[in-house]
């Protein structure tokens, strides 16, 4: 099973091949792989597999299928399907069998599960470097061109529109359908793939060398990768975990010389990225560029514009015009009684992030990652244009309730900060 999981992760990048229409709508790769990894998950194990997710996330699961089946009464009350209810309680089941294979990992259960594990960010980047590879040939697209003028011009819509915005072209996709912003959920699920990476070694870590070294390599070039893509929801969320990392450190006095020497590295790393032209063109991308944020702000005043005719019975089409927003967006299509058990399904993510934070000096060390990992759902929560979840914080979500059921049930107490090794460190380096 843990292979079918590899290749699951493989897949979840790559969202702009269309591989077939189906009855819920065109059946995009990793659409496909994450359901085909759900049926073959439910028929290799019995239902009872998914108890402990289901209790670790009770809450999440019950406000998520309380707030499908009212969306759906409100669908079939507008004389419409319930295509996108369907679509998402579907994603609710992959939720469930993601999480329930993490937890087998996780108690040991697997063999050999933690040890593949490892390797997570690097199956998920190699996979984006060859699918957009083969997708830049196909299109004719020069990338040492495109990155030459994105610096010498310090325009960050370059890169997007003629790198991303272009390559995805030609797989189902055509020039007047196709969204440069495809990118955040492809690099969203780099970055869920390096959680998993980073979890997985700090609870097996490397032997070999040579092993260690690659994955930094592999660590390195995932956080490359995330930088190029110019997506700030996934930076910011990708930020704030060296910041969890150092906090965990600093209240657990656990900081050490080589933490210190990865702080110069990092420093180092940003002075490479100035003299290169990169840190201005992220700059201007998060200080300069604010076509989205104006955009943004329209939305919200559309949202509110049209809250009150919508506030009861819903009945906006927020794939067109998004709020960006999760619990308005839910609003907008289901009415009130629709939003409140999405405000439930935020409300208690964050919720359950925030009581981890504040005893996250106190925990095993590879509790670290799963904590960051929090950040990239919570940050779409925000930002994600349809206000649903998507498959790549689905899966996010999946990993942190898997890893969540066995610390709660395998490691009781928390151990005392001086049973703990160095976070930042072994987080990073493995």
């Amino acid at each position: 099973m843990k292979w079918v999981f590899m290749a699951t992760l493989a897949a979840l990048p790559l969202q702009w091949f269309i591989i077939a229409s189906t009855p819920l709508g065109v059946g995009r790769l990793h659409q496909l792989a994450i359901l085909g990894y759900a049926a073959v998950f439910m028929f290799r194990y019995r239902l009872s597999a998914l108890t402990p997710v289901q209790r670790e996330f009770a809450t999440f699961v019950v406000a998520n299928v309380v707030m499908l089946v009212v969306w759906s009464v409100v669908q079939l009350y507008h004389s419409q399907l319930p295509v996108g209810p369907v679509k998402e309680m579907l994603y609710l089941g992959v939720f469930l069998t993601l999480g329930a294979f993490v937890f087998r990992v996780a108690e040991g259960r697997d063999a050999g599960g933690l040890a593949l594990l490892r390797w997570s960010a690097s199956i998920a980047s190699a996979s984006v470097l060859i699918a957009l590879s083969y997708s830049m040939l196909r299109n004719g697209i020069s990338p040492p061109r495109v990155f030459a003028q994105t610096i010498a011009s310090g325009d960050p819509e370059i890169l997007q529109k003629e790198l991303f915005k272009s390559a995805f072209v030609g797989f189902g996709y055509d020039e007047a359908t196709v969204r440069g912003n495809i990118r955040h959920e492809v690099f969203g699920a780099i970055l869920c793939s390096m959680y998993i990476s980073a979890w997985a070694t700090l609870r097996k870590p490397f032997t070999l060398p040579s092993a260690r070294w690659l994955y930094r390599l592999s660590m390195l070039g995932a956080i490359a990768l995330l930088l190029t893509s110019l997506s700030r929801s996934i930076i910011i969320a990708a930020a704030i975990w060296p910041l969890i990392s150092m906090l965990s450190s600093l209240r657990g006095a656990r900081l050490h010389g080589r933490q210190i020497a990865q702080a110069v590295g990092f420093v180092t790393l940003l002075s490479l990225s100035a003299i290169t032209g990169v840190a201005h063109v992220l700059w201007v991308r998060f200080t300069e560029d604010t076509s989205s944020y104006e955009a943004r702000q329209g939305l919200y005043e559309q949202t509110f514009a049209q809250l009150p005719d919508r506030f009861l019975t819903g009945g906006f089409d927020t794939e067109g015009e998004s709020s960006h927003n999760f619990v308005l967006d839910a609003l907008l299509r289901g009415g009130i009684f629709v939003a409140l058990p999405a405000a439930v399904v935020m409300a208690f993510v964050v919720f359950v992030w925030v009581r981890l934070m504040l005893r996250i000096h106190l925990e095993p060390v590879y509790m670290v990652p799963v904590a960051a990992a929090f950040v990239l759902p919570i940050v779409r929560f925000l930002t994600s244009g349809g206000g649903l979840i998507n498959p790549v914080e689905w899966a996010t979500l999946a990993f942190v309730a898997g890893v969540l059921a066995s610390h709660r049930r395998g490691d009781g107490e928390p151990q005392r900060p001086e049973q703990l090794q160095p976070t930042l460190t072994k987080t990073v380096a493995g």
